[in-house]
């Protein structure tokens, strides 16, 4: 079996071999040849290297439909037209509730006498982390001792873990036909 591993250790030890499609990217740089460097373009060539000629004022004609028509006219009995009460009072801004405080500023002025203050004896305390000691004492706080360990449940907890008896029908056994 070893010799079996150390060949497959091998195998794998070997680089993966390049796919048989694979093509050397080309350099970034290209050879101009010396033809190419020499070669005169033809009147049509040239003709099509030019710019295209655009008019000056061309405008799309738009073709016809309702969405592209101009500003229609307005009724004169609309520009006549006076609101109700009712659209006026609709039209007025929603006031802010008598009790909205606006957001406290970023940077809070801090009360001089608050800066001043003194902490009591029992805030002292209370801001006091709690003392590790007895982890620190004892490292196996969490161990389980011998006495939990051999302990036995009474009857009355066993009977109580039992599970609930339920009734099980049997399955019919029916005759396969030879």
């Amino acid at each position: 079996s070893s010799g079996i591993n150390a060949e497959y250790g091998e195998n794998l030890a070997k680089p993966k071999a390049i796919h048989r499609d694979w093509v050397e990217g080309r350099p970034v740089q290209t050879v101009v040849k010396p033809g190419a460097k020499n070669a005169n373009a033809s009147e049509r060539l040239l003709q099509l290297s030019l710019p295209k000629k655009v008019a000056a004022n061309a405008v799309m004609e738009e073709p016809e439909t309702p969405y592209n028509e101009g500003i229609s006219k307005i009724n004169p009995a609309a520009l006549k037209a006076v609101a109700s009460t009712r659209i006026e009072t609709l039209a007025q801004e929603k006031q802010t509730h008598q009790s909205y405080l606006p957001p406290c500023p970023v940077q809070s002025i801090v009360n001089p006498k608050t800066m001043k203050a003194k902490a009591s004896a029992h805030i002292v305390q209370l801001a006091r982390p709690k003392d590790r000691k007895e982890l620190e004492e004892n490292p196996n706080v969490w161990k389980v001792s011998a006495g939990a360990k051999a302990a036995q449940a009474s009857q009355r907890i066993n009977e109580l873990s039992a599970p609930i008896p339920r009734k099980v029908r049997a399955k019919k056994a029916t005759a396969v036909p030879v």
